[in-house]
Protein backbone atom coordinates (compact mmCIF):
# COMPACT_ATOMS: atom_id res chain seq x y z
CA UNK A 1 0.00 0.00 0.00
CA UNK A 2 3.00 2.28 0.94
CA UNK A 3 4.55 1.79 -2.54
CA UNK A 4 1.16 2.33 -4.67
CA UNK A 5 1.15 5.94 -2.55
CA UNK A 6 4.42 6.82 -3.37
CA UNK A 7 3.74 5.26 -7.21
CA UNK A 8 1.04 7.58 -7.32
CA UNK A 9 2.38 10.99 -5.37
CA UNK A 10 5.14 10.90 -7.76
CA UNK A 11 3.42 10.50 -11.23
CA UNK A 12 1.08 13.17 -9.80
CA UNK A 13 4.24 15.59 -9.05
CA UNK A 14 5.74 14.54 -12.43
CA UNK A 15 2.43 15.72 -13.99
CA UNK A 16 2.56 19.36 -12.16
CA UNK A 17 6.13 19.63 -13.25
CA UNK A 18 5.06 18.38 -17.36
CA UNK A 19 2.34 21.01 -16.98
CA UNK A 20 4.57 24.19 -15.31
CA UNK A 21 7.05 23.14 -18.25
CA UNK A 22 4.69 23.64 -21.17
CA UNK A 23 3.04 26.41 -19.56
CA UNK A 24 6.48 28.39 -19.38
CA UNK A 25 7.23 27.04 -22.79
CA UNK A 26 4.01 28.67 -24.29
CA UNK A 27 5.11 31.93 -22.62
CA UNK A 28 8.25 32.46 -24.24
CA UNK A 29 10.46 35.40 -24.68
CA UNK A 30 9.75 38.28 -27.38
CA UNK A 31 13.28 38.28 -28.35
CA UNK A 32 13.77 34.42 -28.64
CA UNK A 33 10.35 34.14 -30.59
CA UNK A 34 11.73 37.12 -33.42
CA UNK A 35 14.99 35.05 -33.63
CA UNK A 36 13.80 31.41 -33.98
CA UNK A 37 11.32 33.11 -36.72
CA UNK A 38 12.07 36.87 -37.85
CA UNK A 39 9.47 38.40 -39.59
CA UNK A 40 7.53 41.83 -39.52
CA UNK A 41 4.68 40.27 -36.35
CA UNK A 42 8.03 38.75 -34.13
CA UNK A 43 10.16 41.96 -34.90
CA UNK A 44 7.54 44.38 -33.55
CA UNK A 45 7.27 42.06 -30.82
CA UNK A 46 10.65 42.59 -29.72
CA UNK A 47 10.67 46.19 -30.53
CA UNK A 48 7.78 46.06 -27.67
CA UNK A 49 9.83 43.99 -25.55
CA UNK A 50 12.79 46.59 -25.75
CA UNK A 51 10.76 50.00 -25.69
CA UNK A 52 8.99 48.57 -22.75
CA UNK A 53 12.25 47.44 -20.28
CA UNK A 54 13.51 50.11 -17.70
CA UNK A 55 16.80 50.86 -19.87
CA UNK A 56 13.97 52.72 -22.22
CA UNK A 57 11.15 53.41 -20.67
CA UNK A 58 12.70 55.16 -17.47
CA UNK A 59 13.43 58.04 -19.09
CA UNK A 60 10.45 58.28 -21.15
CA UNK A 61 8.94 58.72 -17.96
CA UNK A 62 5.44 58.30 -16.24
CA UNK A 63 2.93 60.68 -15.49
CA UNK A 64 2.85 61.36 -11.64
CA UNK A 65 -0.20 63.64 -10.27
CA UNK A 66 -0.38 65.67 -13.74
CA UNK A 67 3.67 66.06 -13.86
CA UNK A 68 5.88 64.12 -16.72
CA UNK A 69 8.64 62.24 -14.04
CA UNK A 70 11.35 60.16 -15.08
CA UNK A 71 11.76 57.06 -13.17
CA UNK A 72 15.28 54.68 -12.36
CA UNK A 73 15.72 51.04 -11.42
CA UNK A 74 14.10 47.72 -13.19
CA UNK A 75 11.32 48.62 -10.75
CA UNK A 76 10.56 52.03 -11.87
CA UNK A 77 11.24 53.96 -8.72
CA UNK A 78 10.62 58.12 -8.70
CA UNK A 79 13.68 59.34 -9.33
CA UNK A 80 15.64 60.97 -6.98
CA UNK A 81 16.14 64.73 -6.31
CA UNK A 82 12.67 65.06 -7.42
CA UNK A 83 13.17 65.69 -10.99
CA UNK A 84 10.35 65.87 -14.07
CA UNK A 85 9.96 67.40 -17.14
CA UNK A 86 10.83 71.00 -15.29
CA UNK A 87 14.76 69.85 -15.52
CA UNK A 88 14.59 68.68 -19.20
CA UNK A 89 16.47 69.97 -21.40
CA UNK A 90 15.48 71.00 -24.85
CA UNK A 91 17.07 70.85 -27.93
CA UNK A 92 17.12 71.75 -31.51
CA UNK A 93 19.54 71.38 -34.34
CA UNK A 94 21.44 73.77 -36.28
CA UNK A 95 24.19 73.10 -38.96
CA UNK A 96 23.45 69.11 -38.44
CA UNK A 97 24.36 69.96 -35.14
CA UNK A 98 22.17 69.68 -31.66
CA UNK A 99 22.34 72.64 -29.53
CA UNK A 100 20.19 73.38 -26.74
CA UNK A 101 17.11 75.71 -27.33
CA UNK A 102 17.46 79.75 -25.83
CA UNK A 103 16.44 80.42 -22.61
CA UNK A 104 15.32 76.28 -21.75
CA UNK A 105 18.43 75.52 -19.61
CA UNK A 106 17.41 75.09 -15.84
CA UNK A 107 19.95 75.99 -12.68
CA UNK A 108 19.37 71.70 -12.46
CA UNK A 109 18.80 69.82 -15.29
CA UNK A 110 19.40 66.22 -16.99
CA UNK A 111 23.28 67.62 -17.71
CA UNK A 112 23.69 67.97 -14.09
CA UNK A 113 24.30 64.54 -13.00
CA UNK A 114 24.07 62.75 -17.02
CA UNK A 115 27.09 63.19 -19.01
CA UNK A 116 29.07 61.57 -21.72
CA UNK A 117 29.45 58.56 -20.09
CA UNK A 118 28.58 56.06 -17.14
CA UNK A 119 29.68 56.86 -13.80
CA UNK A 120 32.38 54.12 -13.10
CA UNK A 121 30.25 52.53 -10.29
CA UNK A 122 26.77 51.14 -9.35
CA UNK A 123 24.51 54.14 -8.89
CA UNK A 124 26.47 56.33 -9.95
CA UNK A 125 24.43 58.71 -13.01
CA UNK A 126 24.84 56.98 -15.95
CA UNK A 127 25.66 58.67 -19.18
CA UNK A 128 26.11 58.88 -23.40
CA UNK A 129 27.23 60.75 -26.21
CA UNK A 130 28.48 60.31 -29.52
CA UNK A 131 30.15 61.28 -32.72
CA UNK A 132 26.67 60.12 -34.61
CA UNK A 133 24.99 63.29 -33.18
CA UNK A 134 26.91 65.93 -32.38
CA UNK A 135 25.54 67.70 -29.58
CA UNK A 136 22.89 65.21 -28.57
CA UNK A 137 22.84 64.83 -24.80
CA UNK A 138 20.69 63.21 -22.03
CA UNK A 139 17.42 64.81 -22.01
CA UNK A 140 14.02 63.16 -21.31
CA UNK A 141 11.09 63.15 -24.53
CA UNK A 142 8.20 64.74 -24.31
CA UNK A 143 5.41 63.42 -22.64
CA UNK A 144 3.69 62.59 -25.77
CA UNK A 145 6.38 59.73 -25.80
CA UNK A 146 5.62 58.22 -22.27
CA UNK A 147 6.37 54.73 -22.27
CA UNK A 148 3.75 52.69 -19.67
CA UNK A 149 5.20 49.80 -18.35
CA UNK A 150 1.63 48.05 -19.61
CA UNK A 151 1.08 49.59 -22.82
CA UNK A 152 -0.39 47.07 -25.48
CA UNK A 153 1.96 46.35 -28.45
CA UNK A 154 -1.14 48.04 -30.31
CA UNK A 155 -1.20 51.05 -28.75
CA UNK A 156 2.88 51.57 -29.25
CA UNK A 157 2.97 50.72 -32.71
CA UNK A 158 -0.10 53.44 -32.71
CA UNK A 159 1.99 55.67 -31.26
CA UNK A 160 4.69 55.16 -33.55
CA UNK A 161 2.95 55.51 -36.72
CA UNK A 162 1.30 58.64 -35.11
CA UNK A 163 3.39 62.01 -35.89
CA UNK A 164 2.07 63.86 -33.32
CA UNK A 165 3.65 61.40 -30.46
CA UNK A 166 6.66 59.85 -32.40
CA UNK A 167 8.63 62.87 -31.52
CA UNK A 168 9.46 66.89 -30.61
CA UNK A 169 12.42 67.48 -32.50
CA UNK A 170 11.66 66.89 -36.42
CA UNK A 171 8.76 65.42 -38.40
CA UNK A 172 9.38 61.46 -38.57
CA UNK A 173 6.57 60.33 -40.73
CA UNK A 174 3.78 58.34 -40.45
CA UNK A 175 1.84 55.40 -41.75
CA UNK A 176 0.90 58.08 -44.80
CA UNK A 177 4.36 58.74 -45.25
CA UNK A 178 6.70 55.59 -44.69
CA UNK A 179 9.34 57.05 -46.51
CA UNK A 180 9.95 59.56 -43.97
CA UNK A 181 9.23 57.42 -41.14
CA UNK A 182 11.50 54.49 -42.61
CA UNK A 183 14.60 57.73 -42.78
CA UNK A 184 13.65 59.21 -39.41
CA UNK A 185 12.80 56.30 -36.86
CA UNK A 186 15.79 53.62 -38.36
CA UNK A 187 18.18 56.96 -38.06
CA UNK A 188 16.81 57.21 -34.70
CA UNK A 189 17.66 53.99 -33.45
CA UNK A 190 21.04 53.06 -35.06
CA UNK A 191 22.79 56.52 -34.04
CA UNK A 192 20.96 58.17 -31.19
CA UNK A 193 23.63 57.83 -28.22
CA UNK A 194 20.29 57.27 -25.47
CA UNK A 195 19.31 54.40 -27.23
CA UNK A 196 22.90 52.94 -28.01
CA UNK A 197 23.39 53.55 -24.15
CA UNK A 198 20.25 50.74 -23.52
CA UNK A 199 22.68 48.01 -24.24
CA UNK A 200 25.70 49.74 -22.10
CA UNK A 201 24.01 51.18 -19.73
CA UNK A 202 27.07 50.53 -16.74
CA UNK A 203 27.81 49.03 -13.57
CA UNK A 204 24.81 47.53 -11.90
CA UNK A 205 21.79 47.93 -14.93
CA UNK A 206 20.86 45.19 -16.70
CA UNK A 207 20.60 45.67 -20.48
CA UNK A 208 18.02 45.91 -23.15
CA UNK A 209 17.07 42.77 -24.43
CA UNK A 210 19.15 41.37 -27.40
CA UNK A 211 21.95 43.58 -28.83
CA UNK A 212 21.73 47.05 -30.63
CA UNK A 213 21.94 45.50 -34.38
CA UNK A 214 19.62 43.25 -33.97
CA UNK A 215 17.00 45.57 -32.55
CA UNK A 216 18.04 48.15 -35.52
CA UNK A 217 17.46 45.17 -37.30
CA UNK A 218 14.39 43.81 -36.22
CA UNK A 219 13.28 47.85 -36.82
CA UNK A 220 14.40 47.53 -40.31
CA UNK A 221 12.29 44.36 -40.81
CA UNK A 222 9.32 45.47 -39.73
CA UNK A 223 9.02 48.26 -41.69
CA UNK A 224 10.48 46.79 -44.86
CA UNK A 225 7.04 44.76 -44.18
CA UNK A 226 4.75 47.37 -43.90
CA UNK A 227 5.10 48.15 -40.29
CA UNK A 228 2.05 45.37 -39.15
CA UNK A 229 0.14 46.50 -35.89
CA UNK A 230 -0.85 43.58 -33.72
CA UNK A 231 -4.22 43.20 -33.42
Amino acid sequence: MMVSLFTLTWRYLLAILSVFVVSNTAFSDAYQDYKASPNGETAFEYLHQVATHPRCSNCHGVMDGGVHRPTVGDERRPHPMNISSANNLRLTVENHHFVQVPNSTQPVNCRSCHQNKNGASPGMPPGAANDLMPGFVWHMPPPTMIVPADISPTQLCANWLDPAKNSFLAFRGSRDDMKTFEKEFVHHVSDDPLIRWAWNPGPGRSPAPGTHQEFVTAMQLWIDQDAPCPN
